[in-house]
């Protein structure tokens, strides 16, 4: 196990310049405790969860795109020495524990072995192209680039536009009936990033007004509205800030009858 604990340490030193500071490392998962986490993933009474696992065995790296159709989301992947081999000779195993859409990652049933197709781990052969870096250039380049064409998963739309949507859906909290009916939780990351805009927002724009929030919010994908420009043009709107002293005026004062 040496040789993998310093490919790990090696792997934590240059996480944050090979990934553009969008990625992280740990032995331990201090990303995110979500329900939804190990719902399809990673079997509770696997080897994570065993009392012979130690640090040096698996460790964790949380992906957060900063661009591409997975942008702002948060995803998890454990990686882990295959049992059946020794490292590196043997193909780490590496499985996303974050429920995703995504036709080459598959979190749709419970397993304890690859749920990741990464070109990295089909050419893997222990030799100098095999790293830790490489492994993390591949899972980025999966956020970036998915390939639909190679999918290991079924039941992903082909058509682009759909596509995005559904990605988009998966992110913000919905339900993809014909990908899986249960609901997919909003991702951890993507509310993170909404509270850390909302800060912003409040922050270079003094107050923003309860109302236009509420309207803001209201729709079903308001991320695509909530930005500091659709926010200004209806802070500076007319008809907008008519809107907004009617709110706050009919809160004050009783409505005649």
């Amino acid at each position: 196990m040496a040789r993998f604990e310093k490919d790990f340490r090696q792997l934590s030193r240059q996480i944050d310049s090979l990934s553009s500071g969008q990625a992280r490392a740990s032995y331990e998962n201090i990303f995110n405790n979500s329900p939804s986490l190990l719902r399809a993933s990673i079997s509770s009474d696997s080897s994570s969860d065993s009392n012979d696992s130690t640090p040096s065995q698996a460790f964790y790296i949380e992906i957060t795109p900063r661009d591409g159709p997975y942008a702002n989301g948060s995803f998890i992947f454990r990686i882990e020495v295959c049992p059946d081999g020794d490292y590196p000779d043997a193909q780490p195993i590496v499985s996303c524990l974050t429920r995703i859409y995504h036709p080459n990652i598959d979190t749709t049933y419970g397993n304890c072995c690859n749920n990741v197709c990464v070109s990295t781990l089909n050419d893997w052969d222990g030799g100098a192209n095999s790293t830790f870096e490489d492994l993390l250039q591949g899972l980025m380049f999966l956020f970036y680039s998915p390939n639909p064409d190679d999918p290991l998963t079924s039941n992903i739309a082909t058509d682009e536009k759909e596509f995005l949507a559904n990605v988009r859906i998966a992110i913000e909290g919905g339900t993809l009936e014909d990908y899986d009916s249960a609901p997919f939780e909003i991702n951890y990351g993507y509310k993170n990033y909404l509270k850390q805009q909302e800060t912003q927002y409040i922050e270079e724009g003094e107050k923003i007004d309860e109302g236009l929030v509420s309207i803001l919010t209201r729709e079903p994908n308001f991320k695509q509205l909530f930005t500091a420009d659709t926010l200004e043009f209806l802070m500076n709107n007319q008809s907008a800030s008519a809107f907004s002293h009617s709110t706050r005026h009919n809160k004050e004062a009783p409505t005649s009858s």
